[in-house]
């Protein structure tokens, strides 16, 4: 039976998209794109198998059916009589295919390990390498035999394997239809592996493979793959040859010889991470969270579309070409390195093969000899503050401040290559001219104290455009961005409280237990989804407080029993400082700088990673959630900067999880140095970050003012305009309800998010849009659309204006458009993929502009007839439709209002029967 790949490629005009990738670290997130992987086995590991095919792709192994490469140390497994000669080129031994012994090894010590790792595809290369010693006649025609057998047994033994051919052409007649494809080398760009150089293909030799390539795609309908190979650092080349080599119908893969650079085949995936080094020997507890490039690059970079992926720079750094790979590499030292002797050629290196570097305050290592020819900078020294005078700056300086008197910058630098721009020029009393900040062909620099200034930890404005000089410097492509803060036009809104102070008392008449206040003034007043959380070291038997045990459990039991009322855990014993505890350390020890002990003191308890999580959620399941509805979500506590393990536990559990970060932004302190991230990648994890702070930083602690939460609208309205950054959240703990004041500030700002536009969904819903989105894979396509994969929560695209507009009868699985002042944003339908094409012209047919609820189903058909349906989180439903002129809407249980262009529909439930749009012909 073929794989549904396959089935694909043979039922459609399209052609299988085709992927290599022999590198020592694969890009999961981008191979998985392609319908096709082939990669060397020996470097995929389970997880990586696993994300290969997360989006249905066809993994196939490389297998070296005539050639024994060296690095495989299988040597002694076979023997010597079946190695007869060297191919010295590629430092490898070329087999006898004749011999029983090479076809024993080849089927039993080298594909049946690959069946058993669960690999259902072989990519088969060196099917000619006999030639070297038997190059016609009699003796080639036995090795072809012998080649004949090899594939006739793996079929045999093996009937489910799918077969992909490196050439092979002259066994075709006999065994294609044992075969799903062939590949073939150098069409039009190739490698000479002796003189290691690239170069065009010579006339005759092209024709030849040409005609071999029309054979394998017409006489024998087998997709036809073509694999040439161009310098690293010359995208524009693999793009044009990707579509010349499309352009002849076959498929294209376009990379280097040695196949560890990611390349570009019928979709070019587009590379949405970028690479952050960190000197972890000079951060604070050696965490990245405290680095100021996660601190401050890491928001802006997420606004952009990026996700930061982070490395020690004094570990070993990744050895592949990644140019094409990350859109760049970005550092923001304090200091010099001391323990990274590797850096600096490495950073050349990736530099000389395409990748751009973002070097952001001290560069680690001297930008001087070769690497600053690169660059075209020479750094200038001996720099006295009270001489320097600005001269000219561009926008992308001045940002939210700029500094007078003039500072001296860090490392400064004259311009010795015009294609390299100054953003601000200085000179001094020597009428020596340089800039700290920098663009070029290479990436940019930007160096101290002109990146902002600090009057305090919480007092920092930016000097530098963050946003304009990351996209300037690593020359992002414009492209479809994945947005996590809208969805169907609207805002998400989720709702969650922190466990703490559920056992305490309310400073009102009668003194009840925050728990009861919360439950009477907010929970029952405000039926929107909310994510509610007890610690179990508070409440439960085991906890400080079990005297009150017999009032707090029933009581968190009519909470979690409200259907608005998502439930999780804020774990048992609550740390406060993750990194300062260590698995059997005695509970309530140490003090942080709050003058909080690491956790609760509660008697007798050793720390466990294991009880907090797994425990505390079998406590919450057992005891207190309703039998159909248990925890989802695990509230991170304390500093919420939980160790890779606690992560893994969570994700072991299926929990969601989410807190961190502190986004504070107000007016009284409006800069982006106070907007956080949404992710904090740690292994293979993510943390989710809460998108706005809690309570307690608006109110010092509680410490006053205690209505300081209303401060938060000022929070959300500063992270919506101008660049909507992030999502509305109401983070609040049980104690807003001990006090008059603080419990005011929370209807306040219930009040006002109830009078925006939002999507309100539990926080679960919104940890995995924000998980998601840094997985989804966006790639262009050779015909220019945009191919979407992974997009079944995360569902909408911000699309830059000078991008136009979504085609929406052209593309697939995308619902409609909104243009607001913070964005062009594309819903997209819920599907896993989706296809986008563009056009200069708004929408005509049909389609969905607003929702506060989410799509359930998506169907269109001729001339802008659409069927959908909706559903919303507790609150009635509603829903405008754009284009519906000309249109018969039926939406059974609503309210129909025609507005201009427009269909609003406004249901008294939460979910909608069908919603059916049929339109005369247009």
């Amino acid at each position: 039976m073929l794989s549904s790949a396959l089935v694909y490629a043979a039922t459609t005009p399209g052609q299988p998209s085709v992927a290599f990738y022999y590198g020592n670290d694969a890009p999961t997130e981008l191979l998985s794109q392609f319908d096709w992987i082939v990669v060397e086995a020996a470097n995929i590991d389970h997880d990586q198998s696993r994300q290969l095919r997360q989006h249905g792709g066809q993994v196939f192994a490389y297998v070296s059916v005539g050639e024994l490469d060296a690095w495989r140390e299988a040597k002694t497994l076979v023997a010597e009589d079946a190695l007869v000669t060297r191919n010295d080129a590629w430092n490898s031994q070329v087999a006898d295919l004749t011999a029983p012994e090479w076809q024993r090894w080849l089927i039993e010590e080298h594909i049946r390990p690959l069946w058993n790792a669960g690999y259902r595809g072989l990519f088969l290369d060196t099917l000619d390498s006999y030639r070297l010693f038997a190059p016609e006649g009699d003796a080639a025609k036995r090795q072809q035999d012998a080649l004949v057998e090899i594939v006739t047994q793996i079929k045999r033994q093996f009937p489910d394997m799918q077969l992909v051919f490196n050439r092979g052409f002259e066994i075709l007649d006999r065994v294609h239809s044992d075969v799903a494809g062939v590949a073939a080398e150098s069409l039009y760009r190739g490698w000479n592996p002796s003189t290691k150089v690239y170069g065009a293909v010579p006339d005759d030799d092209q024709a030849w493979l040409y005609a071999q390539l029309a054979r394998v795609r017409d006489d024998y309908q087998l997709p036809a793959i073509a694999i040439d190979y161009v310098p690293a650092n010359n995208r524009a080349l693999a793009r044009d040859t990707a579509k010349r080599i499309h352009d002849e119908g076959f498929i294209p893969w376009v990379s280097v010889p040695q196949l560890n650079q990611m390349g570009i085949g019928l979709i070019e995936a587009m590379p949405r991470r970028v690479l952050i080094l960190f000197d972890k020997a000079k951060t604070e507890a050696g965490e990245l969270a405290y680095t100021n490039a996660h601190r401050y690059l890491a928001m802006p970079l997420e606004y952009l579309g990026y996700g930061a992926e982070y490395r020690d720079v004094n570990e070993p750094l990744p050895s592949d070409t990644l140019h094409g790979r990350y859109a760049g590499v970005v550092t923001w030292f304090n200091e010099s390195l001391t323990n990274a002797p590797h850096y600096a050629p490495w950073l050349q290196h990736q530099m000389e093969n395409g990748l751009r570097a973002v070097i952001i305050g001290d560069p680690g290592i001297p930008l001087s000899g070769s690497l600053g020819t690169l660059m075209g900078l020479r750094e200038v020294s001996g720099l006295v503050a009270s001489s320097l005078t600005p001269l000219e700056h561009d926008n992308l300086v001045d940002f939210e401040g700029f500094p007078h008197p003039s500072p001296a910058p860090q490392t400064s630098y004259q311009i010795l290559n015009s294609a390299n721009t100054s953003h601000l020029t200085l000179s001094d009393d020597q009428q020596r001219r340089f800039s700290p900040i920098i663009t070029g062909p290479w990436g940019g620099l930007a160096s101290h104290p002109w990146i902002f200034e600090q009057a305090s930890e919480t007092q920092i404005r930016w000097n530098l455009d963050p946003f304009a000089f990351l996209k300037r410097a690593l020359a992002l492509p414009d492209m479809p961005i994945p947005d996590a803060t809208t969805e169907n036009g609207a805002r998400y809104w989720m709702t969650q409280i922190d466990g703490d102070a559920f056992v305490s008392r309310a400073d009102m008449p009668g003194t009840p237990f925050t728990g009861e206040l919360m439950l009477s003034d907010i929970l029952r007043r405000y039926q929107v989804p909310t994510t509610v959380s007890i610690i179990e070291g508070e409440i439960g038997p085991e906890g400080l407080y079990p005297q009150h045990r017999a009032t707090l459990e029933p009581l968190a039991r009519r909470i979690f029993s409200l259907p608005w009322v998502e439930v999780a855990t804020h774990t048992f014993s609550h740390p406060f400082e993750w990194e300062s505890l260590n698995e059997n350390d005695l509970a309530g020890q140490g003090v942080t700088l709050a003058n909080f002990n690491y956790n609760l003191p509660i008697p007798g308890y050793r720390f466990s990673l294991r009880r907090e999580i797994e425990g505390s959620t079998d406590y919450i399941n057992r005891e207190l959630a309703p039998a159909d509805k248990p925890v989802k979500v695990v509230l991170w506590t304390g500093n919420a900067l939980p160790p890779e393990k606690a992560l893994a536990i969570a994700d072991e559990l299926g929990l969601r999880n989410i807190n961190g970060g502190n986004t504070s932004v107000t007016q009284s302190n409006p800069t982006m140095t106070n907007v956080s991230p949404m992710l904090r990648p740690l292994g293979r994890y993510l943390q989710v970050y809460a998108p706005q702070i809690n309570e307690n930083i608006y109110t010092n602690n509680m410490l006053g003012p205690l209505w300081g939460y209303r401060r938060a609208i000022e929070t959300y309205q500063l992270t919506d305009q101008p660049r909507r950054l992030k999502p509305i959240d109401i983070y609040y703990h049980f104690y807003s309800a001990a006090s008059p004041g603080a419990l005011r500030a929370l209807h306040q700002v219930y009040e006002y998010v109830l009078t925006q536009e939002t999507l309100p969904l539990f926080t679960s819903a919104w940890s995995d849009v924000a998980t998601q989105w840094y997985h989804t894979g966006i790639a262009k396509q050779l015909d220019s659309g945009w191919q979407i994969k992974g997009a079944n929560h995360m569902r909408t695209l911000r699309l830059p204006a000078d991008m136009g507009w979504p085609d929406l009868e052209r593309s697939r699985g995308v619902a409609g458009v909104r243009d607001i002042n913070s964005g062009r944003y594309i819903a997209l339908s819920g599907d896993r993929n989706a296809t986008l094409y563009v056009t200069t012209s708004q929408p005509q047919v049909p389609h969905l502009r607003y929702a506060n609820g989410r799509i359930t189903e998506w169907q269109t058909g001729s001339s802008g007839q659409l069927s959908l349906g909706l559903a919303a989180e507790q609150l009635p439903l509603k829903v405008a439709l754009a284009n519906t002129h000309n249109c018969q809407v039926s939406a059974p249980g609503a309210r129909i209002e025609q507005r201009d262009n427009a269909t609003l529909l406004a249901f008294d439930r939460a979910d909608a029967e069908r919603i059916e749009v049929r339109c005369a012909t247009r």
